[in-house]
């Protein structure tokens, strides 16, 4: 494993738990009908941790692209790159600035699952469909969570729908032991 794959990983893994943790310390939170943007907003007990975890999640994402853009590829680094600043704007813009805070978001989500496509399409083997996959589900629950489509999910379990699966393709990925191979002749194998 390289620093790269672990600082996504441990990017993406301390966001989910802080976000589980933040979501059992915020009084009368339900899941499936709050935004998880409200477990930062500025009067939330939970803002102080939601905030920074989400602001480590796209700082760790950005220092993981510098370390593995060739690894990743130009349009998968542009695109989690991207992702990583949108995470980073919904911790300095929580919900309460309005605008700011839904293109941060909008940025996080699209480019996050986008990169997820592309970066399982590049690496290959069972990155491929897993990324496929995994970024459909999330562009699919963007699509219902931008008009406010109503599921029997709610707001919020819709909305776990467009970050989940980014945020669990990036720690898969940040964990496997797949690294660019080389061939015999010393070349570096493209998926």
């Amino acid at each position: 494993m390289t620093l790269g794959r672990i600082l996504l990983a441990l990017g993406s893994l301390q966001f989910i738990v802080a976000m589980l943790v933040a979501e059992q310390l915020y009084p009368g939170y339900n899941p499936l009908h709050n935004y998880i943007s409200d477990l930062g907003a500025l009067k939330a007990p939970t803002a102080p941790l939601f905030n920074t975890s989400v602001i480590l999640l796209g700082v760790l994402g950005l220092l993981a692209v510098f370390l593995l853009r060739r690894e990743l590829g130009r349009a998968g680094a542009s695109l989690l790159g991207l992702a990583s600043l949108g995470a980073m704007g919904v911790g300095f813009f929580p919900e309460d600035y309005g605008l700011p805070h839904s293109i941060s978001a909008l940025i996080a989500f699209l480019f996050g699952a986008l990169a997820v496509i592309v970066i399982g399409l590049r690496r290959g083997g069972i990155f491929k469909p897993l990324g496929i996959t995994l970024g459909a589900i999330s562009l699919i629950a963007l699509a219902l969570f931008i008009p406010r489509v109503s599921t029997p999910l709610g707001i919020g379990g819709i909305e776990r729908l467009v970050a989940y699966p980014v945020l669990i393709f990036l720690a898969i990925y940040g964990l496997s032991g797949k690294t660019t191979g080389k061939s015999s002749s010393g070349n570096t194998q493209r998926a």
